[in-house]
């Protein structure tokens, strides 16, 4: 389930217009200008779909006002894996949107701050309390309102709209839009660690119940839960170091009762095995060696071989130079031979002849 290893910028920092002046989907607005940003901005955390009791991803910065929008920049926490993913997915377009949550300080009817379709009261001062990544933001312009306590806060229907007072919703009405957002609550929080792969395909129902019943122990438990190391691709560390031990046993590089033993070296540190197996000189010398490397053992090519042995220095040079240096350690005559050779064939200028 996890994805490959992103290579990651030193600084993780995404830009946002968090939030603007047009009336919202609730009929209500807020000035921008009006927003007190003092108090956030002694602690400018960045939430996740405003859980304020789970740990931050990251922090705010460069909030500014631009005309009638609020703007401000997120820096994630590079160093926290689940602020990596999130930094992902908004990079890569998989989510978009942030929401922020307000403390309502002072509401005005004034119908000089009215807009077409408004509803509700203007908000002209209010505090920031927080700003959240949120997959799905609540409003249009993504503004939650809370009172002090932390509680939801209604603004007031305009004067002239007080008939609409009517159209409250039913208790029934009222359980129901709390159903249906404890059950995007409970699909989100799955989701969220779905993706950082701590959720298999098949729980991811069961989770969900228990996230309706009890969400704040389901999400400790989540968060809980180990991201599952990454077992590498293709063959297993045990396959390689079988295939290496073989190639040096044929080339009499090692006896048979040391094969277990550099077997086991090499399923440990196979890099470390391999040098130390390099180094050792075979029964049939070089050649033996030198063809194993370049065919991976498969006695298909047993061409190969003899294709080598009309090879001098500077075709050694050009299509193995690792081979090259082997030679020089475990054949110095021959290495020393083939030089000589090559030596004899250029000019004075060093082009072949």
């Amino acid at each position: 389930m996890a994805e490959n290893k992103r290579e990651l910028p030193k600084v993780l920092e995404i830009d946002f217009t968090i939030t603007d002046e047009s009336v919202n989907r609730y009929g209500w607005r807020l000035l921008v200008a009006g927003i007190v940003l003092t108090g956030f901005l002694k602690n400018p955390v960045c939430c996740v779909q405003h859980f304020t009791s789970m740990i931050p991803v990251g922090k705010w910065k460069n909030l500014r006002v631009e005309g009638q929008e609020l703007k401000g920049t997120v820096e994630f926490d590079r160093n926290d894996e689940e602020a990596v993913r999130l930094y992902w997915k908004y990079t890569d377009g998989y989510m978009n949107a942030v929401s922020l949550n307000v403390i309502p300080v002072e509401e005005s009817e004034d119908s000089k701050l009215l807009l077409p379709g408004q509803k509700c009261a203007t908000l002209v001062k209010s505090e920031l309390l927080e700003i959240s990544l949120v997959t799905i933001p609540g409003q249009a312009n993504a503004v939650k309102l809370s009172t002090p306590e932390g509680k939801e806060y209604k603004l007031n229907l305009l004067t002239q709209n007080r008939e609409m007072a009517k159209e409250e919703k039913t208790v029934e009405q009222l359980n129901q839009e709390l159903e249906a957002q404890r059950k995007l609550n409970a699909e989100n929080l799955v989701t969220i660690h779905k993706n950082r792969g701590v959720v298999a395909d098949g729980e991811v129902e069961s989770i969900k119940k228990l996230a309706l019943a009890d969400y704040q122990s389901t999400s400790e438990m989540l968060n809980a839960r180990q991201v599952p190391k990454t077992e590498p691709t293709g063959d297993s560390a045990e396959t390689l170091a079988e295939a290496l031990v073989k190639l040096h046993f044929d080339r009499g590089a090692i006896t048979e009762g040391e094969k277990a033993i550099f077997k086991g070296a090499a399923t440990l540190d196979y890099e470390g095995t391999k040098k130390v197996l390099e180094a050792k000189t075979g029964k049939d010398g070089l050649q033996t060696f030198v063809q194993g490397l370049t065919n991976g053992g498969n006695q298909a090519n047993a061409g190969a071989q003899g294709e080598r042995a009309g090879w001098g220095y500077y075709e050694y040079f050009t299509k193995d130079p690792q081979a090259l240096a082997l030679m020089e350690k475990n054949e110095p005559d021959k290495f020393k031979k083939l030089a000589a050779d090559f030596q004899a064939s250029c000019t004075p200028g060093g082009a072949l002849l």
